[in-house]
């Protein structure tokens, strides 16, 4: 079953998380294909690289969000953070399985895990993950409000990009290596 992510339509009158550790539970983790890329100092293009997006819940951070019939819900937070797809052991990815779950075979495993994501900000005092932690032993941690997914770049599925919020859909049909799968799957305008 696909997680229906936040669509971001009400964007701009949600407040950003405050700086802090919070609770969480990794909900969905996006492929994205081979993505262009630029060096973090000169900003000049640098090779292409795989990519995915990790998006975590934040149950005890909630936001009100206008649904499609004009009913508000009080869902949980989200915030996602982006990693190279790299087994190299100092890469942030293998940080974060390091830290979370250092015997997994698969990245899927990571889904439903409970930790503590640390949120700071970027230099135009956005919000953004820090660091992931395992969640302390004994710490409840609430259940995911929608189930978990995991959309595979290489064996797309239509209901699972679909549920994917308009942003990272644009983002997926930017991949270098994109082939067309998801052109006829829906409108991918994100709305102003």
């Amino acid at each position: 079953m696909a997680l229906e992510l936040e669509k971001m339509h009400n964007r701009a009158k949600v407040e950003r998380v405050e700086d802090g550790t919070y609770p969480a539970r990794v909900c969905t983790i996006v492929d994205l294909g081979i993505q262009e890329q630029t060096d973090w100092k000169t900003q000049e293009p640098t090779e292409p690289k795989p990519r995915l997006l990790m998006t975590f819940e934040m149950p005890g951070e909630l936001i009100e969000v206008e649904q499609g019939d004009g009913t508000v819900d009080q869902m949980p937070r989200l915030i996602s953070k982006e990693y190279t797809q790299s087994n190299f052991e100092r890469s942030n990815l293998m940080k974060l399985v390091t830290a979370l779950k250092p015997k997994l075979k698969t990245l899927t495993e990571l889904l439903d895990e409970p930790c503590l994501i640390t949120v700071g900000s970027t230099v135009n005092a956005n919000a953004k993950v820090t660091s992931v932690v395992k969640a302390p032993k004994g710490m409840p941690v609430p259940e995911l409000n929608k189930a978990a997914s995991y959309f595979d770049f290489e064996a797309p599925d239509e209901e699972q990009f679909l549920d994917l919020a308009p942003w990272i859909r644009i983002k997926i049909k930017s991949a270098v290596n994109y082939n067309g799968f998801a052109d006829d799957w829906g409108n991918d305008e994100v709305d102003a």
